[in-house]
């Protein structure tokens, strides 16, 4: 891994157990992002092959968190009792751990022979993992405090993620699908990540609300989480769109062999 690298060659700065920690932990809940998005995506572009890398996505992202883990306990020189009593006393902290011990018990029962031990139990056990995605997200929210920049977007598309989901159960996957309904969906989670935004400047900080918002409709203030968002449904919408097209191009094309013409008869035969 890159961080372990950095942190071995000694290039993260003056505190590099913090720095390591933040890394790691960053990348653990990517990863468990990506390993969410395998179903919707699978659906979408009706590719059920993929859900294969399912598991070694949600196996890397409780390694990942592990060892984010092992980064914050080195950073406490392995004071144990400390460790505990800072996850006892901070609420990020409690929830963080308690989203690692959810992960522990996803990656422990993901064999092949847990899943036949368990069987309609293991289903209902590792729904739990939209439980660690939501709770992972406050935080990676709480612990960056005021610029919540990419906590904003990444809850953002972890929402757009958990509502197609959602929409999928109530109206059932083709429905879901159709290129109208995600543009739809893409369109209305990005509304709703601008305005969690602007809730989350006007209730928990001393920075005024109304620049925030203001800053969603000019263009040099940089794309703000809401357009990310957006961008990133219609994105998945129009590379949708493209592969339909494909695949019915594919579908409709003549399968048989090339034709033969047949040879001329000569004159005098």
């Amino acid at each position: 891994m890159v961080t372990l690298y950095w942190f071995e060659a000694d290039r993260l700065g003056a505190r590099p157990l913090i720095e390591a920690n933040h890394e790691t932990g960053l990348w653990g809940i990517r990863l468990l992002a990506l390993a969410l998005a395998i179903t919707p995506f699978r659906q979408i572009f009706a590719q059920p092959r993929i859900v294969l890398l399912r598991r070694m996505i949600g196996v890397a992202a409780f390694t990942y968190l592990v060892i984010h883990f092992c980064f914050y306990v080195a950073d406490q020189k392995y004071a144990v009792g400390t460790v505990a009593s800072e996850i006892a006393r901070r609420f990020y902290l409690t929830i963080g751990f308690a989203t690692l011990l959810v992960l522990l018990s996803l990656a422990v029962t993901s064999t092949d022979g847990m899943m036949r031990r368990l069987r309609r139990r293991w289903q209902t056990l590792h729904r739990l993992v939209y439980l660690a995605a939501i709770v992972g997200t406050v935080h990676y929210f709480i612990q960056v405090k005021l610029n919540v920049y990419e906590p904003t977007w990444f809850a953002g598309i972890i929402g757009w993620l958990l509502i197609y989901r959602l929409l999928a159960h109530w109206f059932g996957v083709q429905r879901t699908s159709s290129i109208w309904a995600l543009a739809l969906l893409s369109i209305g989670v990005g509304i709703l990540t601008a305005l969690g935004e602007y809730g989350y400047y006007a209730i928990f900080t001393g920075v005024r609300a109304e620049r925030v918002w203001q800053a969603n409709f000019m263009l040099r203030a940089g794309l703000r989480p809401g357009w990310i968002v957006m961008a990133f449904g219609i994105t998945v919408t129009i590379l949708a769109t493209l592969w339909r097209v494909v695949e019915k191009w594919r579908s409709d094309a003549p399968t048989g062999g090339v034709g033969v013409v047949p040879a001329r008869r000569s004159a005098g035969s």
